[in-house]
């Protein structure tokens, strides 16, 4: 080996130990680097996961309060529409109150001048009677009578002295009988003056308690109003859903009124074309016989031989009975035709029923508060808030029933939204039940007023509201005119 190979096997001996080493750390420092990184990769995992967690946290309460608003603002738009009618109806009453006063006061006025007028009288009558007694005593000796009487000049004064004495005391009975009626009378009309102020005090009473009521009212309202007020958006939304389930709804009743009414329109046509015919019929028959009795009149004067003036007049006579015969028919029948129409019980009904306006029950059972009026109409006070009804909406009571409010016939009962809607007939007038849970009457069956017709059914919200409407074919009836 010579020289120069034994230098470069030393040269590459001393550089070996070196390039290991300098390996080795770098498998060290590559190793330290990847735990690092999984280090951070763990603790960005679980970072990522607690946000998430946060944020699914505020998400659920955002939700929470969202739902707790929104039955705020339910709950609140329910309190404002029940305080609404109660403030309204509490005004009624206290205008109502306010009106007796006045005519009671008018009275009083009235009865105080009354009364004078008589105590004046009375006074009168009081003297007159005073100065009859005092002549009576001065004059009450049957001797002093008879010596007024006696002592007359002539026969005939005496006779008028005796009428004198007997009319003077049937004028003091007189006296004493007036006196004691105006005494009477008098006593009377204080007792009216005192009953008047009396009542007059208990209606001032009872307006003062309802004006203090309705101050209440009205407090509640203005502080639901204004917590309604700052959540419109809310209200409007709540509305707008309601409204459209209600749009819906009132679509079906819609189509089944007016199946209906094609019906009973085919029904009316096919009574009709039945009487057309039968009174074309009665019309044939009766021109028949006219020109038959026409011939027999002919024959009858054509006649020259006995037996054919016979056998004419025979004829004549048979002509005339059928004339009669067919016209007491027709005349019958058009008799017959006219009172059905006019004493149908489709018309009977119809006329019973419009002489209740204003005196129909309400169709719940149990106590009741109306939430909803018919028509548009707003709400005194809950800006930019308009609402519609197509009919009213009653709240009620757990377990309380929906009634007839007038004897008809059950022409429809369906299922919508999960709950029962009845529709009775009575005559031409139809009335809906609408927000069932249950029903206790089937189609075609007859009812009589106040008949339990179901169970009130709850909303989405919880309560028993009981939509009623009313019409009259297709139109809209306002019910709250018709029920008291």
């Amino acid at each position: 080996m010579n020289k120069i190979s034994i230098l470069l096997i030393l040269f590459f001996l001393m550089f070996l130990p070196v390039s290991g080493q300098t390996t080795k750390k770098t498998t060290q420092k590559k190793t330290t680097t990847t735990k690092t990184v999984s280090k951070n990769a763990t603790t960005d995992k679980v970072r990522l996961q607690k946000e998430k967690a946060e944020v699914e946290k505020k998400r659920k309460q955002a939700a929470l309060k969202a739902a707790e608003l929104n039955k705020s603002i339910k709950s609140n738009l329910d309190s404002v529409l029940i305080l609404d009618n109660k403030i309204g109806k509490q005004k009624v009453s206290i205008d109502s109150l306010n009106t007796e006063v006045r005519s009671l006061n008018d009275t009083i006025d009235s009865l105080s001048n009354e009364l004078k007028r008589l105590e004046k009288e009375l006074d009168i009558k009081k003297k007159r009677f005073a100065k009859a007694v005092v002549h009576m005593r001065k004059n009450r000796s049957a001797q002093e009578k008879l010596m007024f009487i006696f002592s007359a000049d002539n026969f005939s004064q005496m006779m008028r002295r005796m009428r004198y004495m007997k009319e003077y005391s049937t004028y003091q009975r007189a006296q004493g009988t007036l006196l004691k009626e105006k005494q009477d009378e008098v006593t009377s009309t204080k007792s009216h003056v005192l009953e008047a102020k009396t009542k007059v005090e208990r209606n001032l009473a009872n307006m003062r308690e309802g004006e203090k009521v309705l101050t209440n009212l009205k407090s509640s309202c203005e502080t639901k109003v204004a917590f309604l007020n700052k959540n419109l958006s809310g209200v409007q939304q709540q509305i707008k859903q309601y409204q459209q389930r209600e749009k819906s709804l009132n679509d079906e009743i819609e189509r089944i009124i007016q199946i209906e009414l094609e019906a009973a329109r085919r029904e009316e046509q096919e009574r009709n074309r039945q009487a057309e015919q039968a009174a074309k019929e009665k019309a044939k028959k009766l021109e028949e016989a006219r020109a038959a009795k026409l011939a027999a009149e002919k024959m009858k004067r054509n006649a020259k031989t006995a037996k054919e003036k016979a056998a004419a007049k025979e004829a004549l006579a048979k002509a005339n009975a059928e004339v009669k015969a067919a016209e007491d028919e027709e005349k019958i029948e058009r008799v017959k035709m006219e009172a059905w129409k006019a004493n149908s019980d489709n018309v009977k009904l119809s006329g019973s029923f419009a002489n209740n306006k204003g005196k129909l029950p309400m169709p719940v059972t149990g106590s009741y508060s109306v939430v909803g009026h018919y028509g548009t109409y707003t709400v005194s006070g809950l800006k930019n808030v308009t609402l519609e009804n197509k009919g009213i909406d009653i709240l009620g009571q757990e377990g309380s029933s929906a009634r007839a409010v007038f004897d008809g016939d059950v022409s429809s009962v369906f299922q919508y939204g999960g709950r029962y809607v009845v529709m009775l007939r009575h005559g031409s007038y139809i009335s809906v039940y609408s927000g069932l849970s249950s029903v206790s009457v089937h189609k075609g069956q007859k009812v009589k007023t106040r008949d339990t017709l179901g169970t009130i059914g709850t909303d989405t919200d919880g309560r028993y509201i009981l939509q009623f409407q009313m019409r009259k074919e297709r139109e809209r009836l306002n019910p709250e005119q018709w029920v008291r």
